[in-house]
């Protein structure tokens, strides 16, 4: 087989494992990430913290509401119990019960405000808590199908790489050397296959000589434009 495509060869291989890898790297770097849950436990953390804040806040409005009717009652208890016989006891015990239901209805009203704050917190912390679970199962299966395709794609990489030890032995080494070199100066690519007398890796068009002299199964022809070796069928 000729050298200029055994390195051809060489080249499609090493693209291979270049692909391969860098999607490696990618998964490696999906299964590591953890932002989306992180700011989404974060949003849950949040709206846990606003409901039982506001839980706390209808409670305690609730206690006052309650302690205040208690007040009323007791105020109302003396009132008509008819134990208190001073007309102008009895004026305070009456301005008092007014006073005590003013701040009732206030109290109340306190009251319905944080039962409507406590009703918000609630529907926003379910929904934060549902979308947490759904991130969680989200994230599960992404990473076992992530885990599954990493085995897939590490059983290619053992296969490619054995092809390539083979593949190594049968050429020069001095094109090997050269081989290496453009595929580091090159973006990876040191070999070009030639279509209608153009170099497919930067679309140079080549001589006619030059054409034919990549065609050669012992000579190694470079691109004059971007260097790399040419293959032709």
């Amino acid at each position: 087989m000729s050298q200029p495509l055994q390195l051809f060869n060489l080249q499609r291989i090493d693209t291979q494992l270049d692909n391969i890898r860098a999607r490696l790297k990618a998964i490696e770097n999906a299964l590591n990430d953890d932002s989306l849950l992180l700011k989404t436990q974060e949003e849950a953390d949040l709206t846990e913290s606003n409901y039982q804040t506001a839980k706390k806040a209808l409670k305690k409005a609730e206690e006052e509401v309650q302690a205040q009717q208690s007040k009323i009652d007791q105020n109302q208890k003396i009132l008509y119990s008819g134990s208190v016989k001073n007309p102008k006891e009895l004026e305070d015990l009456q301005s008092e019960a007014e006073a005590l239901a003013r701040y009732l209805t206030v109290l109340e009203d306190r009251q319905l405000e944080k039962m409507v704050a406590f009703e918000e917190a609630e529907a926003l912390h379910q929904a934060s808590q549902e979308e947490l679970d759904q991130i969680k199962i989200q994230i599960e299966e992404e990473r076992t199908e992530l885990t599954e395709e990493k085995k897939t794609l590490l059983e290619e990489v053992n296969k490619l790489e054995s092809e390539r030890e083979q593949s190594v032995t049968m050429i020069e080494f001095d094109n090997l050397s050269n081989y290496s070199a453009l595929r580091e100066t090159r973006l990876g690519v040191a070999v070009a296959e030639v279509t209608d007398k153009t170099c497919t890796a930067c679309g140079a068009a080549l001589s006619a000589s030059l054409a034919q002299a990549a065609r050669s199964p012992n000579k190694i022809s470079h691109c004059e434009s971007c260097g790399r070796i040419l293959y032709s069928k």
